[in-house]
């Protein structure tokens, strides 16, 4: 059995594709079952660490914990106090994924509260309560074989100078020892997701270049630029230099929001994270660093497993 990018690979061809790595088999670590690669003999696993454990290791180093939301596991208690104090919140589930599981709340001027996002099935929701305790969250808590625990999450205003909520992706790869930010792209809402502020490409957000994003969105100067990339680039390593002790991956996804002062926000640490956005973007480059990283990454364990 091999581990790799939050997978465990079980079959005959396992060993020309994997990394080996010790499963974090713990009750922090999320499992899912792709059963239609079981006809191909390869039985695949998926692990994606909790949104809340995540939260716990970034909010513990002081490195790291100035750049979280407040987060904590849903209850109604924690919906109303976070309702009294932010303008507006997110509901996430601890196994989501693309978009998927994620809900907005906040507080309507008629007093009503407002629920708007995704169910785990991908189905959209948006629904008017007149009382937080009239939403139960066991009508949305599975999908594809899911069920678990919700978090809830301090809402971050994310958004360019025309108001369009706004998420950044870092691409982060570690060879010999060291880690890379191979690189970077944004994603800024539509017509479609402006309302529920869940900027994932699956759900029908607009991809495109970090460049243009900082220069023609946000209005930043080349050496504003400059200085927010680097930014973001020391907070990615730190994020996956801590994240990596608890649950080693070769290749993160972070994704970042950005407050109004341009401070980033760690919003997720994905651990198998995809890369058809930079495709999306036509940025080639960015693709062939990613794969020539991975091809390096393979040789390096290789040599690694052949040492006596």
């Amino acid at each position: 059995m091999l581990f790799k990018n939050g997978f465990l690979f079980i079959g005959r061809e396992h060993a020309k594709v994997c990394n080996l790595f010790p499963i974090p088999f713990s009750s922090q670590t999320i499992l899912i079952y792709y059963p239609r690669l079981k006809r191909k003999g390869v039985i695949l696993l998926f692990f994606r660490i909790s949104k809340h454990y995540q939260h716990k290791l970034l909010s513990e180093n002081q490195l790291t914990a100035n750049y979280i939301p407040e987060t904590k596991i849903y209850s109604v208690e924690n919906f109303k106090e976070f309702l009294e104090r932010y303008e507006f919140v997110y509901i996430k589930h601890e196994r989501g994924g693309q978009g998927k599981g994620i809900f907005k709340a906040y507080k309507e001027d008629n007093g009503n509260y407002r629920i708007n996002g995704f169910t785990l099935k991908g189905e959209p929701l948006n629904i008017s309560i007149t009382l937080i305790d009239d939403f139960s969250l066991e009508n949305y808590s599975t999908g594809f074989g899911l069920n678990g625990a919700f978090i809830i999450q301090e809402g971050i205003n994310s958004i360019t100078l025309n108001g369009d909520p706004l998420i950044i992706r870092t691409h982060i790869q570690k060879l010999k020892g060291s880690w890379i930010v191979s690189g970077m792209f944004a994603n800024i809402s539509t017509d479609e997701t402006f309302e529920s502020g869940i900027v994932n490409i699956n759900q029908g957000a607009h991809a495109l270049g970090i460049s243009e994003l900082l220069s023609k969105h946000l209005g930043m100067n080349a050496k504003e630029k400059n200085a927010f990339i680097r930014t973001i680039k020391k907070i990615s390593i730190m994020a996956a230099e801590l994240v990596y002790l608890e649950f080693p991956c070769l290749e993160y996804g972070i994704d970042f929001g950005i407050k109004s002062n341009e401070v980033p926000v760690i919003f997720e640490v994905n651990t198998f994270p995809g890369i058809r956005n930079f495709a999306t973007i036509g940025d080639k480059e960015t693709l062939k660093k990613i794969y020539r990283i991975r091809k390096l990454q393979k040789e390096e364990e290789n040599n690694k497993i052949r040492r006596p």
